[in-house]
């Protein structure tokens, strides 16, 4: 402890607490002015994204409505069956084979040919289990392979 001129007694601790409270308040202090800060960049960002949208979205609705014109389109060469008397064979085939071989054979149908994880995602299975189905239609003769993509051989 040190003595003032005037007999006042000034402890160290309490000048030490008093410098962090000091310094808890400056920094609480900065981290308000920082929060304003993050809250104000993330209205602005907010905003751009609205302006985005909106100028984007007629853009996605025509393209929207544009793949949906192709798709309704019977054979825009995207699969391999084309004649009725095709999709009577293919459908034999699925009724054979039944399960995911069967959903296999519609998606390539309609997709053309696909690698595995397009696969899994199209009949909606882990990628894990593709070369089992793959292996069924490969074992039957019904795919070709070339390089990491499968499709249906032309009957």
């Amino acid at each position: 402890m040190r003595m003032l001129t005037d007999g006042e007694v000034i402890d160290p601790l309490d000048a030490r607490a008093s410098d962090l409270e000091d310094e808890n308040r400056t920094l609480k202090q900065a981290l308000s002015r920082a929060n304003a800060d993050i809250e104000r960049e993330r209205r602005a960002n907010a905003v751009v994204v609205r302006e985005l949208r909106r100028q984007l979205t007629p853009l996605y609705q025509a393209l929207q409505a544009l793949f949906g014109e192709l798709d309704a389109i019977p054979d825009s060469g995207a699969g391999t069956a084309a004649a009725p008397r095709n999709q009577a064979v293919w459908d034999a085939w699925k009724k054979r084979l039944g399960g995911k071989p069967s959903e296999l054979i519609d998606a390539l149908l309609l997709h053309g040919d696909m690698d595995s994880s397009q696969i899994a995602i199209a009949i909606q299975c882990h990628r894990n289990s593709v070369p089992q189905i793959v292996y069924k239609l490969n074992k039957a003769g019904l795919l070709n392979k070339n390089g990491g993509r499968f499709s249906l051989k032309p009957l």
